[in-house]
């Protein structure tokens, strides 16, 4: 008899978005999601600047990524998960490595941010996460790499909580004075 469960995969891939905008358009943003108004906030997120758009890698090292899902899954079975179910910070760095699925942090940091916005796009198979940095609190210069994390206790504490996803972004994105800048995540999880 065929095993059926041995014929089906499920399988997690993504893209990484960089957006840039005015100085002052992560804020109107962040007004417009706290009123309620989302539909308001999401087009002027997406009208954005297209910067750059890459290719994802959600890390399976031990404690991040897949192997979070996986100790989920299991968490029935355990007192306590040690986890947040989703990502919270969003980190963006110079660092010009390959990601791999073993990374447990970026290269190098410079930024990080909290989740400004999440979407679930319901019956679909794709899950989209948006990380806002003002122009104050990106510095100028040339990034090459984005990552999310799970845990960690604050939004200045860079590197800490344990990686999601790394992503190299296809072209650089130089940030210049006077703009804001957006990374959006969205992570595909459905049968392949």
């Amino acid at each position: 008899m065929e095993n059926v469960a041995e014929k089906e995969t499920m399988g997690i891939v993504g893209i990484v978005t960089v957006r840039s905008y005015p100085a002052g358009t992560v804020d109107r943003m962040r007004e417009l999601h706290a009123a309620g108004r989302h539909d308001e906030a999401q087009k002027i997120f997406y009208g954005g600047k297209l910067e750059s758009r890459s290719k994802n890698t959600v890390v399976d090292s031990a404690n991040c990524g897949i192997d979070i899902l996986r100790q989920w899954f299991v968490s029935g079975l355990v007192s306590s998960f040690a986890y947040p179910l989703g990502p919270q910070w969003g980190e963006i760095g110079t660092g010009s490595t390959t990601p791999t699925t073993s990374d447990v942090a970026l290269t190098t940091p410079v930024a990080r941010a909290s989740i400004s916005n999440a979407v679930n796009n319901g019956a679909g198979s794709d899950a989209v996460l948006q990380f806002y940095f003002t122009d104050a609190s990106l510095a100028n210069g040339t990034y090459h790499e984005f990552g999310t994390f799970v845990g960690g206790p604050t939004d200045t504490s860079l590197g800490s909580g344990q990686m999601v996803n790394h992503v190299l972004f296809g072209s650089a994105y130089t940030k210049s004075s006077g703009n804001d800048t957006t990374c959006e995540v969205d992570i595909t999880i459905a049968n392949i």
